[in-house]
């Protein structure tokens, strides 16, 4: 017997889940290259740099309403003039009981200590009288009060989104450095696979992994490479796997992480120049991971019945992925809920069912009931599922209103 087929028959040999992302993440030495990509292009990738601000926001002291700038302090003002967003200012400073009408996102004229607002004064001819005097400094907009010149306005390592880019554009930033998108390669193991749209003849079922993977990882950051259904054949996976290995910053499988007569991925692994570090983690389902090394190519080999897929991807797959993006890897972490159920423990795994919320607890934690009678290849259940019960290892039982864990499917959505 194998050390591998040791371990996965051993029991004594689960990785903690906590343990097993660790893992995962020490599989990536470096996060891939960087590359330049204009604002238009920033959406969803990950920054590869800490980006400085070249100037300050706000550029200059502005107004920051429609109302009136006012030279020192009184209750009735001489206007002399007006000023409106894209004005250069004044050309004379404001002298002690002058004011000029100002709109919002105009330049402060020199000398306004002020700007009242156009509701609080009454207007006659030339002249304003206050109904209610600003304090100094009311309704100015400062120079750099929200970024100086120099402040890192978007850190590296961030995913980009919408803020990021007005932050950006405001700055009169352009372009910066993004990581360049993780090349994934998917591939299904497994005689009895027949892609969807095509006929089922005996004994044969559609792959559901493949486009659920594909589906989960449709983002800006990474780009996927369909690797298609290897067969029940070791030398045929390991030519897959060597190939994928030189085009591919990832490889993520399913099926053949087991020690049945057909399950070789590990020996394929190591025929093709690599090294597979056993994943075997107290999850349930998922508990058959698997990952490594082929040449400088994570592999990430994930159990083929699709929800343990599912589960085992989301919570020890992500996490290699995370780092070659560039990220700094966050495991996902349940929230805190009361059971809505009751059943057995789930022994020494962590158990993770298709649940949904179906109202809140006098804490106000939300109360989650399980769907479905379990079993890691239903998938039924997650159609109408708000996310996932989490249930500790180590207990004998769970009774209604116990605490739990839920994992909100939107948590899991990205990477």
């Amino acid at each position: 017997m194998s050390v591998l087929e040791a371990a996965l028959r051993s029991d004594s040999a689960l990785l903690s889940i906590a343990a097993a992302q660790e893992r995962a993440e020490k599989l990536v030495a470096r996060a891939v290259p960087g590359e330049r990509a204009p604002l238009a292009r920033l959406g969803g990738r990950v920054s590869a740099e800490n980006v400085l601000s070249p100037t300050p926001l706000p550029p200059f002291d502005h107004s920051a309403m429609d109302g009136y700038a006012l030279g020192g302090v009184g209750a009735s003002f001489e206007v002399r003039g007006r000023l409106a967003a894209g004005d250069a200012g004044a050309r004379a400073p404001l002298r002690e009981g002058e004011a000029v009408r100002i709109l919002t996102g105009a330049p402060m004229p020199e000398g306004a200590v002020a700007v009242v607002m156009q509701e609080r004064v009454t207007r006659a001819g030339g002249r304003i009288v206050l109904n209610r005097p600003p304090a100094p400094g009311d309704n100015i907009r400062r120079r750099g009060e929200d970024v100086a010149a120099g402040d890192v306005i978007v850190p590296a390592g961030g995913r980009l989104d919408a803020r990021h880019v007005a932050i950006l554009a405001a700055s009169g930033v352009a372009e910066i450095a993004v990581r360049r998108r993780v090349v994934v390669g998917l591939v299904s193991t497994g005689d009895e696979l027949v892609r969807p749209g095509r006929p089922l003849g005996p004994g044969l079922i559609h792959d559901a992994n493949r486009p659920m993977l594909a589906a989960l990882l449709d983002q800006p950051a990474i780009e996927i490479v369909d690797l298609g259904v290897a067969p029940d054949d070791r030398p045929a996976l390991t030519r897959l796997v060597s190939e994928a290995a030189a085009r591919c910053d990832l490889i993520v499988t399913s099926g053949a992480t087991s020690v049945g007569d057909e399950d070789h991925l590990a020996a394929a692994v190591m025929a093709a120049g690599g090294a597979l570090e056993l994943q075997r983690v107290a999850l349930k389902p998922g508990k058959p991971v698997v990952a490594g090394h082929v040449g400088s190519t994570v592999l990430v080999g994930l159990p083929g019945n699709p929800f343990a897929a599912l589960v085992a991807w989301l919570l020890v797959g992500r996490i290699a992925l995370e780092k070659l993006a560039g990220m700094e890897p966050h495991p996902l972490r349940p929230l805190a809920a009361v059971a809505g159920f009751s059943q057995g423990g789930p022994g020494g795994r962590t158990e993770f069912a298709p649940a949904r919320v179906i109202g809140a607890a006098d804490n106000g934690l939300p109360v989650v009931e399980k769907l479905g009678r379990g079993g890691s290849a239903r998938l039924a259940p997650l159609i109408a599922a708000d996310g996932l019960a989490v249930i500790p290892a180590g207990r004998d039982e769970v009774r209604r209103g116990d605490a739990i864990g839920f994992l909100p499917f939107v948590a899991a959505a990205e990477l």
